[in-house]
């Protein structure tokens, strides 16, 4: 009897001592769980945060592009408005035959001037990048022309002139000078090259006769009018698919 009862203890024992390390095992095994879970729920909440740091740069990216658009749409509202009164202005210094009702060159054009015009379709289907680089293009060479223009003023004698046409002149080519950057500024955000510019004057553009040099100021003032109601045309479309 005492031997059966010693086995019988033996056997409780081991089971005890099994279901004790069973126990150990779950916990152990609840443990590692725990770890692995929680492990994932931080490696889950970083990717969250990367996710959410990336997303909040790429809108404010596109805030701040939408925003540069709208002030370079606002520049060229300006400009246009104050085109017209620059040619009149220029037109009245000039005098006879330039400042005559019904004067007129229509025909005329400069050699290396960007020309405005150009086919409806052609230039509706201009991408971002086409119709940035054309702007960048076209008044990076106005603001030389601008020059040009004042420094005739000055060889003609009228730099001093009563009136506003140098004090006009001056505005515009400052306002270009910020709309040149402001493109530019543009370019590169949207990841395109810098446009390359051409610069097609030298000392001989400035030698010319009187006749000649009020010719040349009218022909740049009058393109970079239109020039500029197309800018305005171009800013006024890239503000639909960048909406401020």
């Amino acid at each position: 009897m005492k031997e059966k009862k010693k086995g019988r203890n033996k056997k409780n024992t081991g089971e005890m001592r099994r279901s004790e390390k069973r126990k150990k095992g779950r916990e152990e095994t609840e443990r590692k769980d725990g770890k692995a879970l929680g492990g994932m729920k931080q490696e889950g909440l970083i990717a969250f945060l990367l996710l959410a740091c990336s997303l909040t740069r790429s809108e404010g990216a596109s805030l701040a592009l939408s925003t540069l658009i709208k002030q370079t749409h606002d520049l060229s509202l300006l400009l246009q408005q104050k085109s017209s009164a620059l040619l009149s202005t220029y037109l009245e210094k000039m005098g006879s035959p330039f400042s005559d009702p019904d004067f007129s060159l229509p025909e005329v054009q400069l050699e290396y001037l960007p020309q405005a015009s150009i086919p409806y379709l052609i230039w509706r289907r201009q991408t971002h990048q086409q119709r940035l680089a054309a702007n960048y293009q076209a008044y990076s060479l106005y603001l030389e022309f601008l020059q040009l223009v004042l420094d005739d003023l000055q060889a003609l004698g009228l730099q001093g002139a009563p009136g506003q046409l140098q004090e006009e002149l001056t505005f515009t080519r400052r306002q270009v000078e910020g709309l040149v950057s402001n493109v530019g500024s543009l370019t590169v955000a949207m990841g395109y090259p810098r446009p390359e510019v051409k610069d097609p004057l030298d000392s001989t553009t400035y030698g010319r006769t009187n006749f000649e040099r009020k010719v040349r100021g009218y022909i740049v003032i009058r393109e970079y009018r239109f020039w500029i109601d197309r800018t305005e045309r171009d800013f006024k479309l890239l503000t639909y698919y960048f909406p401020a």
